[in-house]
């Protein structure tokens, strides 16, 4: 099956364009456990959404402050009713559903859909789900890793922001593993995380600034990815340093402290800087190409 026909497969099962979450950015758990049950239920009734979901999911696990007992095929029937109105929340309930057999017997194809609807609809939880599935397989659920899908959610979660993500889709252009091998794209990948200010993909950059990859060879930059990356980067900074001269090195130590300082992020390494320099006059660090010449 070619990665195309997986992803076509993926866009039907779940069509972003009608992408919609329900609670986006709210405390789902809270309002679950705090709602007003009977009027939740009114409201499901006449079709709002996000009461048929509360509903549907006080059925499923209950909820004893409110005396509600828990009836799985209520609870089924309200999300299913909240699904058909394209809540991404109610298609991971109903996922759980059919992986764990709550009042129907388990159906792994079903969760697997379902699972992808959420994912495919905004959830993040759902597509972080779907990413670890097929990266490494579950033997309880009869299903091994599946390359083509898990290379298909890699590059969604790392659009959504997944330093992870970014850092192992960038792994990936590197590599050519399942991939065409793009220098330039890895790098990509890798400097989205690096503004995000994981500390991985610093390291990872260092290595492309110190050996030129894509980019001109940077051994300040180089340093100065090191040095924000710590702990595995304290060797290969140190080994850059050798190659540099000592107002390089002030310069890399400069452009880190800055880095800290504006994202008020900082690393154990700054306390025993040879150098901490006034970086008030300097201009807001960038790392583009033309950028510390």
């Amino acid at each position: 099956m070619t990665r195309v026909f997986v992803v076509a497969i993926l866009m039907v099962l779940s069509p972003l364009a009608q992408a919609e979450r329900v609670f986006e950015g709210e405390k789902v758990v809270e309002i679950f456990q705090s709602q007003d049950f009977d009027a939740n239920l009114a409201k499901a009734e006449e079709g709002d959404v996000r009461a048929q979901y509360l509903v549907g999911a006080a059925y499923l696990y209950g909820l004893d402050e409110k005396e509600v007992e828990v009836d799985h095929e209520k609870g089924r029937y309200w999300l299913e009713e909240a699904a058909g109105q394209g809540a991404a929340e109610a298609y991971s309930e109903l996922a759980r559903i059919y992986r764990d057999g709550m009042g129907v017997e388990k159906n792994i194809r079903k969760f697997e859909e379902y699972l992808a609807e959420a994912g495919g609809r905004g959830l993040l939880s759902a597509r972080s789900h779907l990413l670890d599935l097929y990266r490494d397989g579950d033997p309880e659920l009869g299903l091994g890793p599946d390359e083509e899908k898990y290379l298909y959610w890699l590059e969604i979660t790392a659009e959504d922001g997944l330093t992870m993500s970014m850092r192992n889709l960038a792994r990936r252009y590197h590599q050519g593993r399942g991939l065409e091998r793009d220098l330039a794209k890895a790098f990509e990948w890798i400097m989205r995380a690096v503004e995000l200010d994981d500390m991985s993909a610093q390291r990872m950059a260092g290595e492309y600034y110190q050996k030129g990859m894509v980019v001109e060879q940077d051994l300040v930059k180089a340093y100065m990815m090191y040095d924000l990356g710590g702990g595995p980067g304290i060797e290969a900074k140190q080994a850059v340093a050798e190659r540099m001269t000592e107002e390089q090195v002030k310069k890399a130590i400069s452009r880190s402290w800055q880095w800290q300082l504006e994202r008020n992020s900082y690393r154990p390494s700054s306390n025993g800087y040879r150098y901490q320099p006034d970086v008030s006059d300097l201009e807001p660090l960038s790392l583009t190409p033309e950028s510390d010449q």
